[in-house]
């Protein structure tokens, strides 16, 4: 017991006393700290299994009409448009529940605010970083019930990553 609980506890003693005697006296309940209850195993959502990880970048690429392709690199799922620099247009998070995408355009970003998401900006830390915004927790049924947002979203992505890659002549 810890010095402050003890000290409690004999002022709670003293006003038991009071209470016997007739005393009128403000009791006040104990502090606790608050701890959030744990969820059950399988409801977080950072708890997706590879196969979840990778039904969302398979629907991705659908939706990008088969411009994308999908490729597994060691913390991610990258959404690929060719290979080299400048290739990765989306990133489906391995070891967490987030998916990444170039999002240049505002008014696209307050349409997926508006249907409750909350894309989330990276820090500017790199030029690739630039117009890069992290959707968490987003499933496979997000994509699906909202499959014309995303298919927007998809292809404003492509966009800016076919902007960024070198010109060929």
């Amino acid at each position: 017991m810890t010095e402050d609980t003890a000290a409690r506890m004999k002022e709670l003693d003293k006003k038991e006393e009071m209470m016997r005697e007739g005393k009128v006296v403000k009791i006040e309940p104990m502090p606790r700290p608050v701890v959030p209850l744990p969820l059950p195993s399988g409801i977080l959502k950072s708890e997706m299994t590879r196969e979840d990880r990778l039904k969302i970048a398979a629907r991705i690429v659908h939706l990008s009409d088969g411009v994308l392709e999908q490729r597994e690199n060691g913390g991610y799922i990258a959404l690929k448009i060719g290979s080299g620099p400048n290739s990765n247009a989306v990133r489906v998070g391995k070891r967490s529940d987030r998916v990444s995408f170039f999002i240049r355009s505002t008014d696209l970003r307050k349409k997926a605010e508006e249907e409750k998401f909350t894309p989330e900006p990276l820090e500017p830390t790199t030029a690739a970083n630039k117009d890069k915004f992290r959707f968490w927790g987003l499933s496979l049924g997000d994509i699906e019930a909202h499959e014309a947002l995303f298919r927007e979203i998809v292809k404003e992505s492509v966009s800016v990553v076919m902007d960024r890659r070198p010109r060929r002549n």
